[in-house]
């Protein structure tokens, strides 16, 4: 792949991510709710690929799994936008659609049927959560929660750019290798530094979120470790799996899943930061 095409994607892709996720909280609530059903779809892709049930089966999981994993995010999506739902509705939908998972398998013809079912519920914990996460914020403040994401897609960017340049020209020290062979720890640290210098940029910028200077870089360290993490844990999916990227429809990039793993790992820890460390009742 040239570097010009991956650099065009990149920049594609990027504007594309921050005009949508700027323009209002409505449109990055959709943006994210294509994004999340593209990551569930590679994931279900990825890890059913040896899997040997019929071709219309498996793409019939495939669908299903995105269902699943979306359910929290337009549940929620449908509360906040004041959409009558009765309580009896949750277990109209859930409970058949939880056990029906069983009855699906018993006509899949698959050989690991008890492991599918569980693939699919981790999709539901892994990428349909973040993204449910996302949808709130977005919707509960609508005049501020787009900045807010924009902020955690932009530490992401910010750690991972710091961390590439001062790993490539002082990184000497292995940080994972195990998995990672390639990160190492002045890159990490400098990963670090970065996400700090975003989080000081954020104070300047997204005024409207009414957080303070020490808030904002509580919230790009906690993003930064655990955007980390998550990097690392989707490099051990890959690994266990034995790809090296989750899709190609980012021609140079990869799939949606490499794109968003560290944002979607750390999602649930931000939220619960600024929920709970800093006491902001304003997304629940």
């Amino acid at each position: 792949m040239s570097l010009k095409t991956r650099a065009l994607t990149g920049v594609v892709f990027g504007a594309l991510m921050i005009g949508g996720t700027i323009a209002h909280a409505y449109s990055a609530a959709v943006l994210f709710l294509i994004v999340g059903a593209c990551c569930i779809w590679e994931f279900s892709g990825i890890v059913n690929a040896k899997e040997d049930s019929p071709p219309s089966w498996a793409f019939a999981r495939r669908l299903l799994t995105v269902l699943l994993g979306l359910l929290p995010a337009l549940w929620i999506g449908a509360s906040l936008m004041d959409w009558y739902i009765p309580l009896s509705a949750h277990y109209m939908l859930w409970l058949p659609l939880l056990f029906g998972l069983f009855i699906f398998e018993l006509f899949a013809k698959s050989t690991r049927p008890f492991e599918q079912v569980g693939l699919l519920l981790l999709a539901l914990v892994y990428i349909g959560l973040p993204t449910a996460i996302v949808l709130q914020i977005c919707l509960k403040q609508p005049d501020w929660g787009n900045m807010l994401i924009m902020a955690m897609q932009a530490i992401v960017w910010s750690s991972d750019s710091f961390a590439y340049l001062g790993g490539s020209r002082i990184g000497r020290t292995p940080f994972f290798v195990r998995i990672s062979p390639k990160k190492t720890w002045e890159g990490i640290l400098c990963g670090v530094l970065g996400a700090l210098v975003l989080g000081y940029v954020c104070s300047l910028v997204f005024t409207s979120v009414g957080y303070s200077l020490s808030a904002w870089l509580l919230i790009a360290a906690v993003g930064c470790v655990f955007g980390i993490l998550g990097d690392l844990v989707e490099s051990l999916l890959k690994r266990s799996l034995g790809i090296k990227d989750s899709g190609t429809i980012l021609p140079g990039h990869g799939g949606f899943l490499d794109r968003f793993d560290a944002f979607i790992f750390l999602v649930p820890f931000v939220f619960f930061t600024i929920v709970y460390i800093l006491g902001d009742g304003r997304l629940l």
